[in-house]
């Protein structure tokens, strides 16, 4: 009997330590004039993507990259037959598309519309004609073959997650650079059959549908899209917005995270690039993400390069958190905490990009290999409030624009946009009135429909520096761990809920096909539940941040005055606010749940209340930084580091409708 059991463990064990992971990056930006389709920023997608996994352990050799010419129909066909044969049971696949996508005929009657998704790989053109009539779209027929030909491989103990960061349709392409087309691909005269929009990506019946039997031991998979079915995908400042936005949630992420509480993050970061742009998750969305070997970013970081003795770079940048004038201290590599005993030099951000930063050291180094050295935080900066505002053609008002830009010069709160593109925000006139309005799309970004527009540029500047702090406030991200902690809404239903409740929101209908959590205004009710996931007592506030910014204190607020203690969480408890329901009102928008948790007592309240006039008395760190991002001009100030600021911070998106 011991002998049975221990092979039974052993088997058990090598079937563990032997599972790979394994990646398959598409990428296709630069499509031969031929074809019709425009030049995307794609092959910008593929270093965030790779150093994502590369984060999450996943082997170089075992990440395959297949770009521009190389991606071609049957390259993407034979690239996926190739991983295909090297994968075995157990195994974690990863495999990502950034590319154009395309809504087409359907071939085989299976659509109730009558049009299959697909992506565009680089040899298929844009429009209908005698010489091309769609052979080389990938359709969502055969994207949902292959998922179940992986699925089967890997059976139940592996994990296949795919990443679509391309969409299939959209009524416009106003604004920034989309992905996709508006137009279908078809001959001439069709008609779709159902005027049906579909759900989500619009690509998971086509997985079920698959021409292959799905094993009974098939694994989960997860399908990621930057898109809803009938959407553009936009690009956020040259990257794919789903390659953005998930290099940045994957960053954000505690311990024992699922797929679906990954989503969420992406959800958030989506609000804040692209607002009316909705991604998608689709199939096991309850699985933990990696089968719960996902890796928490580290408190280091490794050295990419010594550009010279004194100036290296590390392949981590603002999507990560680090900003200019961070300070850091440098180690030795496989150093677990820096101390006085082990710091080799000191060093200071230069410069920050998306995913990497330059740092000039104090003291040079005395080798250049830079696998002898880790990098660790000594003083984080949590960047600056600094918009880019793009004049849309309608502003012809010169004074206008000389008071918008006075201000955001005076103020160091931003600069004027020479392109779309790089811009966080567009100013619109209509009439006397002047919108703020989101690059990609033009939505006006007020969804308060009887106060839309400001009419004198102290209103205009007014509106900007809301937004502004919104954006900011949204992005800053704070990563204690000992204070871990998460929240959600839930529907009020008294007679089922309790304090240990675990109830999943994602099967409630409040969740829509997307992901999305949705309220009625004026009908549904739902109270607020608090987790804290760390060993330690925590204290708890949180706000809310609209589409322009503005913030209001959302637990403690005027209807529930919480007391300090009322929103103590003792270690690994779950507490339900039962008692504090919930109504919404409109204007119909998405909004921003920001938490914030912290070792010692904090409200917010008082400091929203009074616009950061409060703040000017307080000893609470935090209340005070909340408080000085209420002033327009900071001057320096704003970029230095704020080495006090000491907590975590969870975000929940939900969204109003109507009925």
């Amino acid at each position: 009997m011991k002998q049975i059991f221990l092979i039974l463990i052993l088997f058990f064990y090598s079937s563990t330590i032997y599972a790979e992971k394994y990646a398959l990056i598409v990428a296709v930006g630069n499509y031969p004039k031929s074809t019709g389709w425009s030049t995307i920023h794609s092959l910008n997608d593929v270093p965030l993507i790779k150093q994502t996994l590369l984060d999450q352990e996943f082997k170089e050799n075992n990440i395959s990259l297949l770009t521009d010419e190389a991606a071609t129909y049957s390259g993407i066909k034979n690239a996926l037959n190739e991983l295909l044969k090297v994968i075995n049971p157990n195994d974690i696949v990863v495999i990502h598309f950034s590319m154009h996508g395309q809504q087409i005929f359907d071939n085989n009657g299976d659509e109730i519309d009558g049009k299959d998704e697909a992506l565009v790989p680089y040899d298929a053109w844009v429009k209908y004609n005698h010489n091309y009539k769609g052979e080389n779209h990938f359709r969502d027929d055969e994207l949902g073959t292959y998922i179940t030909m992986f699925r089967n491989s890997l059976q139940e103990n592996g994990q296949l997650l795919l990443l679509l960061d391309s969409c299939h349709s959209g009524s416009s392409s106003r604004g920034g650079l989309a992905r996709g087309s508006k137009a279908v691909f078809a001959p001439d005269g069709w008609k779709s059959t159902s005027n049906i929009e579909d759900s989500g990506s619009g690509l998971i019946e086509n997985v079920d549908n698959s021409k292959v039997k799905l094993n009974v031991n098939a694994a989960p998979y997860i399908l990621i899209s930057g898109a809803s079915a009938n959407e553009l995908n936009y690009e956020y400042k040259g990257v794919g917005s789903l390659s953005y936005t998930f290099t940045k949630a994957m960053n954000k992420l505690g311990s024992n995270y699922s797929f679906n509480q990954l989503f969420a993050k992406i959800e958030t970061e989506m609000n804040i690039i692209s607002p009316y742009q909705n991604p998608t998750i689709e199939g096991n969305i309850n699985a933990e993400i990696f089968n719960n070997a996902y890796i928490k970013q580290q408190p280091f970081y490794k050295v990419k390069s010594v550009l010279r003795d004194d100036v290296i770079r590390i392949q981590s940048g603002k999507i990560h958190g680090l900003f200019e004038n961070t300070t850091v201290f440098v180690t030795p590599s496989g150093t677990s905490k820096a101390s006085k005993e082990n710091i080799i030099t000191s060093g200071t951000i230069l410069n920050s990009k998306f995913n990497e930063c330059t740092i000039k050291l104090d003291e040079p180094l005395e080798n250049s290999n830079e696998k002898k050295y880790w990098v660790f935080i000594d003083k984080p900066s949590y960047g600056d409030m600094f918009v880019n505002v793009f004049f849309d053609e309608s502003v012809k008002d010169k004074s206008i624009k000389a008071g918008v830009s006075n201000f955001l010069n005076e103020n160091e709160l931003g600069e004027v946009a020479k392109y779309i593109d790089s811009a966080d925000v567009v100013l619109m006139q209509k009439g006397n009135s002047i919108t703020l309005n989101s690059p990609n799309g033009l939505q006006v970004v007020d969804k308060d429909e009887e106060n839309i527009g400001s009419s004198t540029i102290e209103e205009i500047n007014q509106t900007l520096f809301a937004f502004a702090q919104g954006q900011y406030l949204k992005n800053l991200d704070l990563k204690n761990y000992n204070y871990e902690f998460e929240f959600k809404l839930i529907p009020n239903v008294n007679d089922s809920l309790n304090n240990n409740s675990t109830n999943d929101i994602k099967i409630r209908p409040f969740v829509n096909q997307n992901g999305t959590f949705q309220v009625i205004a004026e009908k549904d009710e739902v109270v607020l539940q608090v987790t804290n996931k760390s060993n330690r007592v925590l204290y708890f506030c949180i706000i809310e941040i609209n589409s322009k910014g503005e913030i209001a204190s959302f637990m403690p607020n005027d209807d529930y005055p919480l007391m300090d203690d009322e929103r103590k969480l003792m270690p690994g408890q779950t507490e339900t606010f039962k008692h504090k329901v919930y109504e919404f009102l409109p204007p119909y928008e998405k909004l921003i749940l920001k938490g914030f948790a912290t070792p010692y007592p904090i409200n917010f309240k008082t400091t929203v209340d009074t616009r950061g006039e409060s703040s000017r008395s307080t000893t609470n760190p935090l209340e005070d930084f909340l408080g000085n991002t209420y002033t327009p001009s900071r001057g320096s100030t704003g970029k230095k580091a704020n080495p006090q600021i000491d907590g975590f911070t969870f975000d929940f998106v939900y969204e109003i409708i109507k009925e």
